[in-house]
């Protein structure tokens, strides 16, 4: 084993940078230099969003929110692509959900796009239904860990779906009438899937709902009992019925008064 003694250290060959001489080095410009396109506007828009949703916290929302509006949002070119981007970070983060639906509230009310964003909801709660739904028939052939990791996802991203359509519900963007139709489309299948979605609906969005639409609590939460005493549940979803049941009994609020905590901060680079 050899060490370095405390001596001076060995001098490395010398390097010369550019031309040899003392001088720093020029920069050689391209003749032909990238400008941007205006063609791929939309792309920029695209990232200017995507790097806002990124970054958007409870303390930055008003800033953000600022140079969002500086956005041609509404542009046909561009609201397609910006609202599949709001939906897919809303049902991909459910812990953002609650900020990303204040940025909505505020967006639509100058931009004036609420009715376009209420649309896709409904579109996406179709799609991502549906395609929850399918699962069930592709689950009966053979069986792979892909495939399971697939369905859990879809599971997962629809329960985010439900969960960003009930805060915009809460600012306003959303009509009870809205979430009451999805309830009663997840009512008319018996599936479990569907009775998994119902009870996460009802938990996010039960105490607005039984403000307007009581009827529509009751008829669900008996749907409920009942579903809970024919034997036929997984114990995880007899955990998750006796969960909603507890929580409308208690008036919509958690055991012991819990409060939500407010979502983590984030860590942005740069």
């Amino acid at each position: 084993m050899c060490f370095l003694s405390r001596g001076k250290m060995p001098e490395g060959p010398s390097m010369t940078i550019g031309n040899g001489s003392d001088s720093p080095p020029s920069l050689r410009r391209c003749d032909n230099p990238w400008k941007r396109n205006a063609q791929h506007g939309q792309s920029e828009v695209y990232r200017r969003m995507l790097g806002i949703l990124n970054r958007v916290t409870e303390q930055s929302l008003t800033i953000l929110l600022e140079q969002a509006q500086e956005l041609p949002l509404a542009d046909p070119d561009h609201l397609p692509h910006v609202l599949a981007l709001l939906l897919d970070k809303a049902q991909d983060e459910p812990l953002f959900a609650p900020i990303y639906a204040r940025m909505c509230r505020d967006l639509a009310a100058r931009v004036g796009f609420q009715d376009n964003l209420t649309a896709a909801c409904e579109s996406h709660f179709t799609e991502s239904y549906n395609l929850l739904l399918q699962y069930a028939d592709i689950l009966e052939g053979p069986i792979s860990s892909q495939l399971i990791h697939e369905e859990i996802l879809a599971r997962k991203r629809f329960v985010g779906h439900l969960k960003f359509m009930s805060e915009l519900h809460k600012v306003g963007v959303m009509s009870s009438n809205q979430v009451v139709a999805m309830a009663e489309t997840l009512l008319e299948h018996g599936d479990d899937r569907s009775l998994e979605g119902l009870c996460r609906l009802l938990s996010f969005s039960g105490l607005a709902l039984s403000r307007t639409n009581e009827a529509m609590i009751e008829q669900s939460c008996t749907y409920l009992e009942n579903r809970l005493v024919d034997g036929s549940l997984s114990p995880r979803l007899r955990f998750l019925i006796q969960d909603v049941l507890d929580l409308h009994a208690n008036g919509w609020r958690p055991r012991g008064g819990g409060r939500i905590h407010p979502p983590p901060g984030r860590n942005v680079r740069g």
